[in-house]
């Protein structure tokens, strides 16, 4: 109804913010090549979200394609049910590991509003962020390994650094996830120079999960023939091939620093369980076990 009313709208400012809005950006509108190429890079990980059942089967809503982008609209910027002027134009961006990046909070007071409240001292000019998972009002989503893939399937972009991701295998009948933090050294680090922390107890990976994590990187190198190849490439809007470039390289990366960490990891800790073993050993035991090394040393280089 405001739309229709144009200028003579009370929220006249608001609404031309709404008609710059990309009502393409969600992964439900892509191509179906485009789609197909972010499905080559996710794998088993689920990248479809449906706002147009949301729409048309929860919401009754019509077909008119203005009333479709407000719906869009909606789905990427309110505040559970509400839209909020102002509050929705803050982009996300984390600030949870080396560098502090968020700069707002939102204090959300049902039914009535939103306050944004400064977290720290923000200079003349620079972009206000918030978290749109890590918030303090984000419930589940701070410890559920909610990340960089979900912002993928229901905004339509790849978070910038810092980011969370997840993966998840099945171990002896289990679902056992390997979820991680991401973040660059430092702000000005080149590219690739990331620091990684593990998510908490039970979410670094073992021997298992480290193959889990290789199977899952050599698949992905597979893919890499898919963006050198011009047909794909012209089957799709280059927005499109842009954000599979980006989940690619930023999935490569991740899996990449994963498994760097969690070898080490795993070698640091055998060698602390073999020091501590040796000192258990006697003198004897010690000898007979130098003596057996070496005897296999002999064996494997007769010459």
């Amino acid at each position: 109804r405001e739309i229709r009313l144009g200028d003579v709208s009370t929220f006249g400012p608001y609404l031309k913010y709404f008609h710059t809005f990309d009502a393409g950006g969600l992964i439900e509108d892509w191509s179906e090549a485009g789609y197909n190429l972010l499905k080559e890079v996710g794998g088993a990980d689920s990248l479809y979200k449906s706002w147009k059942k949301e729409w048309h089967v929860e919401c009754d809503g019509g077909n008119v394609p203005l009333e479709e982008k407000a719906a869009q609209y909606f789905v990427t910027r309110a505040e559970d049910y509400l839209l909020i002027p102002l509050f929705e134009l803050a982009n996300h961006r984390n600030g949870h590991m080396n560098y502090d990046y968020v700069n707002k909070r939102i204090e959300v007071k049902d039914g009535v509003g939103a306050d944004g409240i400064a977290t720290r001292q923000i200079p003349a000019g620079q972009e206000i962020h918030h978290s749109f998972y890590l918030c303090p009002d984000c419930g589940l989503m701070r410890t559920n390994g909610h990340g960089t893939i979900d912002l993928l399937r229901n905004y339509g972009f790849i978070e910038s650094m810092p980011q969370r991701w997840a993966f998840s295998y099945n171990n002896e009948d289990k679902e056992t996830y390997i979820t991680f933090d991401l973040d660059d050294v430092h702000p000005e680090a080149p590219t690739g120079e990331l620091d990684l922390r593990w998510f908490g107890e039970g979410y670094q990976p073992d021997q298992v999960g480290v193959m889990v994590l290789q199977k899952e990187y050599e698949r992905l190198v597979a893919k890499a023939s898919l963006f050198q190849n011009n047909r794909i490439i012209q089957s799709m809007s280059k927005h499109e091939f842009d954000v599979a470039s980006r989940f690619y390289i930023a999935r490569g990366d991740a899996l990449t620093k994963a498994i760097q960490v969690a070898t080490e990891d795993i070698e640091k800790a055998d060698d602390q369980i073999e020091q501590a073993w040796d000192r258990r050993r006697s003198p004897e035991e010690t000898t007979t076990k130098y003596h057996r090394e070496l005897i296999e040393w002999i064996r494997s280089h007769p010459d």
